[in-house]
């Protein structure tokens, strides 16, 4: 496989796990890839070739708060896709850990249901 197909079918072997995210009519908006490593999330979020975001956040923070990154990405998916892919394992001396000021509430959807669990759009009574 070659070019952006490719990337993403490495980010699958390395342990990404891909979700479609719908907008409010229900059909595609964006598609978001993630995997946890050792305390950490690493995410990237995209709706076309050319509008990509990738960031990597703590696993565990207050979900009252947008979560805060330790590193950040926007650019094209190709490029964000090497990026997040030549971002250091957590836990090694050169990974990043301090979280920034900038915060990433997209990397970290609040309003999805990833276990694909059928709801009623009334809710539950």
């Amino acid at each position: 496989m070659d070019g952006v197909l490719g990337k993403l079918a490495e980010l699958r072997d390395r342990g990404f796990q891909f979700m479609n995210i719908p907008d409010e009519h229900g059909h595609l908006d964006r598609i978001m890839g993630y995997r946890q490593l050792r305390g950490f999330v690493d995410t990237i979020l995209f709706r076309s070739e050319h509008d990509a975001k990738a960031g990597r956040m703590p696993a565990v923070h207050d979900s009252s708060q947008p979560g805060k990154a330790v590193w950040l990405f926007e650019g094209s998916l190709a490029e964000a896709i090497d990026r997040l892919l030549e971002l250091p394992p957590p836990g090694t001396a050169t990974a990043p850990t301090l979280s920034t000021a900038q915060s990433a509430p997209d990397l970290v959807p609040t309003n999805l249901n990833p276990f694909r669990i059928w709801t009623p759009q009334e809710g539950i009574a």
